[in-house]
């Protein structure tokens, strides 16, 4: 794969994130509409539609970075996308992330880049991983009742999840993968300098907003959407 492919991949690439995320702010759109005319079911087919929409999000923003221009080998293209198609996306962002920080330099002998691939790792783990067993039921046509993984049972725990599927969770979910983009396209694009000087700016700020939405909730989204008027233009 040439410099040229790599570039012109990372294009298209980017093209297909700004589509999605046009596609998330029109979708949770839809959801806060019928969340004030109290439509549950278009609320949960679109929210089941959002949750669907996140994983692709997240997956077409991991191969846009994979792409990055001047960040990896074709070689280390391989391999990243080698623990993606064998082990899963979450895989995938490790094995990205683990490459980045070899640029930055030892991480295994340095306590600092150890902590901060311990939260990355984290990050992914529970919004990249986590999400995409849901995903993958409700890809599988698992809407409402969440099958093992041999589809001989109901597995409970899962079925659980997608009854508790809500938009306010999800949006937190985009909001926190959007630092967790910024900070590893630091890592991949300057990990010597761009990823020092922005590393933690980005964690406080993502840290600050956990904290502000720690209490929001689909009722608290419902109360304040109940003082707006419904108009027919905000669908």
């Amino acid at each position: 794969m040439t410099n040229e492919e790599i570039l012109e991949l990372y294009k298209l690439q980017s093209c297909n994130v700004r589509k999605l995320n046009q596609v998330k702010d029109s979708l949770i759109k839809d959801i806060n509409f019928y969340l004030r005319k109290s439509d549950d079911f278009q609320v949960e087919v679109k929210t089941k539609l959002l949750a669907i929409l996140y994983v692709a999000w997240s997956e077409a923003q991991f191969i846009q970075i994979v792409y990055t221009p001047s960040a990896f080998s074709p070689p280390e293209i391989d391999d990243i996308k080698k623990a993606k198609d064998n082990n899963g996306i979450s895989e995938g962002w490790k094995k990205m992330v683990d490459l980045a920080l070899q640029k930055v330099g030892k991480w295994s002998k340095n306590s600092d880049l150890q902590n901060r691939r311990k939260k990355l790792f984290e990050i992914i783990k529970n919004y990249i991983y986590s999400p995409s067993l849901l995903r993958n039921k409700i890809a599988h046509g698992q809407w409402f009742h969440a099958l093992n993984r041999d589809n001989t049972a109901e597995n409970i725990d899962l079925t659980k999840k997608l009854a508790e599927l809500d938009s306010v969770e999800l949006a937190k979910q985009f909001e926190v993968h959007k630092y967790l983009g910024l900070i590893i396209r630091d890592l991949v694009q300057s990990p010597k300098k761009g990823f020092h000087q922005n590393y933690w700016v980005h964690m406080t700020t993502l840290e600050d907003y956990l904290d502000k939405s720690r209490n929001w909730n689909i009722e608290s989204k419902k109360s304040k959407l109940f003082l707006k008027p419904i108009n027919i233009k905000d669908n």
